[in-house]
């Protein structure tokens, strides 16, 4: 018998498909030279029917179309000149702007202020970054307020804005003993005086297959306008063996308890980006090209078969 496209891929790239993770998976790739040398998608953010991702190696941005090819690069002067980490991009709709993220490494104070940076920006068209708009607002208030701004102990990795463009929210990915995720202010972000107030937390629990605990930590947030909540990716990195051990998608509204909405799906890639757009949900994998030589992918989920759980639970609830 034959062996279908997943079975194949199992086999011969060194990732596991559960039977029923549903959607279309492809490799992102650039529409000249159809391959990388180097992507790790880290976020993604959907706009005018394009994807728009970021990386975290590379200062740039990059715009691909809902299949996975790659359309234009975007570059900017005031974007950092040394590695930026960008791990996470939102478009926040009712300012037409976007806002990325940086990583903390948790290795001293120095890289704490040079990587952990948020920044707003504004596409002038489909290639090109609105140069004027590139602002770099003051994230590292709100978190040192609480005592968290601070080497090895803390780690961004997940942003999303709500639709009504009043509030931006930070994933952390550490500590990892919880999901956390931060609500703050955007007028108090462009003022230069955020506060930061915990919207989300539980226990979003670890990988079974690891004879260490391997938590499920914090990767991707988008905003779910129809269901007024969070979509929250969680994923796995066992760091011995730098392999994968799966994901986890959820929902959860602020204060309420999360629902997960697919379990431990591709493993042996790691979800780092999610975004919502025509009916679709879009997820991309930052697998480590230079460690693991599984190249950057994305997974295209229809939207009532990523969400049923929620549409029911929306249905059995209704008077």
């Amino acid at each position: 018998m034959a062996l279908s496209l997943l079975s194949w891929l199992s086999l011969h790239s060194g990732v596991s498909f559960a039977e029923d993770v549903p959607g279309r998976l492809s490799e992102l790739v650039d529409k000249e030279s159809l391959s990388f040398e180097r992507l790790e998608a880290s976020g993604v953010s959907y706009f005018e029917g394009r994807l728009v991702v970021v990386d975290d190696t590379l200062n740039a941005f990059f715009v691909f179309d809902a299949t996975g090819r790659m359309l234009a690069r975007l570059d900017s002067s005031r974007l950092p000149t040394e590695q930026a980490k960008f791990e996470d991009i939102a478009f926040d709709a009712a300012s037409g702007s976007f806002l990325a993220v940086g990583s903390h490494s948790g290795w001293d104070a120095s890289r704490l202020d040079q990587w952990s940076v948020l920044y707003e920006l504004r596409l002038r068209d489909a290639g090109t970054i609105d140069e004027s708009s590139v602002h770099r607002l003051a994230l590292a208030p709100a978190f040192e307020k609480l005592g968290l701004w601070k080497p090895r102990g803390m780690k961004i990795e997940g942003l999303a804005v709500d639709d009504q463009g009043e509030t931006v929210y930070v994933g952390l990915r550490e500590p990892t003993d919880r999901a956390r995720v931060y609500a703050v202010s955007l007028e108090s972000l462009r003022r230069g005086d955020p506060t930061a107030t915990l919207a989300v937390e539980f226990d979003a629990g670890f990988a079974a297959e690891s004879e260490e605990k391997t938590p499920f930590c914090v990767s991707a947030l988008e905003w779910d306008k129809r269901h007024g909540g969070l979509l929250i990716t969680t994923s796995t990195e066992h760091e011995p063996s730098h392999r994968f051990l799966g994901n986890r998608l959820w929902f959860a509204s602020p204060g309420k308890d999360p629902v997960m909405l697919m379990d431990r799906f591709d493993i042996g890639m790691k979800a780092e980006g999610v975004a919502l757009g025509a009916g679709r949900l879009f997820i991309v994998y930052d697998n480590d090209q230079d460690d693991t030589a599984i190249p950057s992918r994305l997974r295209i989920v229809p939207l009532d078969v990523a969400l049923a759980k929620l549409d029911v639970a929306s249905i059995i609830a209704t008077p």
